[in-house]
């Protein structure tokens, strides 16, 4: 039998644990969500003197029973994360770190776009509601792609990078989801695209009829 160390106490009692697969099984989801699960906090974990997860029947069955928005909040924090982490990994390679998109945004706008970005990841992991808060999310994507163009163009970086820019942190997040959910995401993904064109094709009025006066 394998004691499991806590903070405040020895448990022994084999039956009160949980391996990683059984955990597995009594949640319905995949050891990869489990892992994410239990690093961000959600569910408690220990280890064996072995390196083996444990999980305590009472918070796993807890998790299992709590209301349906809660676990899905859990889902979507996990996924989120998991993107981020990603971007980041991939912004790191050479071969982004020489795309033309990558050099043209200066160091303090690398940091605005961050901040630009976790708005956006967040906007594009929403779950698909009711028709009207969909419409809301569609229109609030479209203002956020607007925000996005604006930015980058008074920056001075060009539309085409821009869009580079756009469609690689789509790609990563494409990538870090469900294939069950891309129509979603590029739906979103689209009006953003959208709302930045508009913000560069308005900026470009508006130099044009600058000029001419």
């Amino acid at each position: 039998m394998v004691e499991i160390q806590t903070n405040e106490s020895r448990i022994t009692e084999k039956s009160q644990w949980l391996s990683l697969r059984d955990a597995c099984r009594l949640l319905q989801v995949s050891n990869t969500t489990l892992r994410q699960w239990a690093d961000n906090g959600y569910l408690r974990v220990y280890r064996t003197p072995g390196g083996h997860r444990r999980f305590l029947r009472d918070d796993v069955e807890s998790f299992a029973n709590a209301p349906e928005q809660a676990q899905e909040q859990s889902r979507g924090d996990a996924i989120e994360d998991s993107a981020l982490r990603k971007i980041r990994r991939s912004l790191g390679r050479n071969d982004v770190l020489q795309q033309s998109w990558y050099q043209s945004i200066e160091e303090g706008g690398k940091v605005r776009m961050r901040l630009f970005g976790r708005r956006l990841l967040t906007l594009l992991l929403q779950e698909s509601g009711p028709r009207r808060r969909r419409q809301e999310s569609l229109e609030e994507a479209h203002l956020l792609g607007r925000e996005y163009g604006t930015e980058m163009s008074e920056r001075g970086v060009t539309l085409k990078d821009t869009l580079e820019a756009f469609v690689f942190f789509r790609t990563m997040v494409l990538d870090s989801t469900n294939p069950s959910t891309w129509s979603r995401i590029i739906e979103a993904a689209d009006r953003v695209l959208i709302g930045l064109a508009d913000s560069y094709e308005d900026i470009g009025k508006k130099a044009l009829a600058e000029s001419k006066k």
